[in-house]
């Protein structure tokens, strides 16, 4: 039997000028992203995104609604739940709180996305660009981190 895939769950937090709120790795490639992360053990996915929003970039956002469920298979690396979820911030300013994850911030308009953008956030902007709530799909990963696809 295999195990089921790792789960992971990030919020899209917009403005009042259609932009959404996007993060830049500290590590790595420095993929650019959605506020996010793993789903700790005894943890909800809902409960994972309100709490990486809140380390990662200062933040208590309430969740409205379910942007996507997305399971990113293919190069090489193994499946992930994805989970994103649109918010709103209810207390605080966008800060990178967690320098030694995340090394910038933005607030980035729909049609004009920072590169490289992670799988996840791709399709979940791509979703709320379309108008669409909900969407459970299957995303093919393209990126590559040092030569291998992401």
């Amino acid at each position: 039997m295999t195990p089921p895939p790792r789960q992971c769950a990030a919020v899209l937090l917009t403005n009042g000028r259609g932009e959404a709120l996007l993060v830049r790795q500290a590590y790595g490639r420095q993929f650019w992203g959605l506020p996010g992360g793993i789903v700790d053990p005894g943890e909800t996915p809902l409960e994972a995104a309100v709490r990486e929003a809140r380390e990662e970039v200062g933040v208590e956002v309430a969740l409205e609604g379910v942007v996507g469920a997305y399971l990113l298979q293919g190069g090489g690396w193994p499946d992930i739940q994805a989970y994103v979820f649109a918010g709103r911030i209810v207390a605080g300013e966008p800060v990178v709180a967690a320098p030694e994850e995340l090394s910038a911030l933005a607030w980035c308009p729909l049609d004009r996305r920072p590169s490289p953008l992670l799988p996840d956030a791709l399709a979940a902007l791509d979703d709320l660009r379309a108008g669409r709530t909900g969407a459970v799909r299957t995303v093919q990963r393209h990126l590559s981190l040092h030569g291998v696809p992401l």
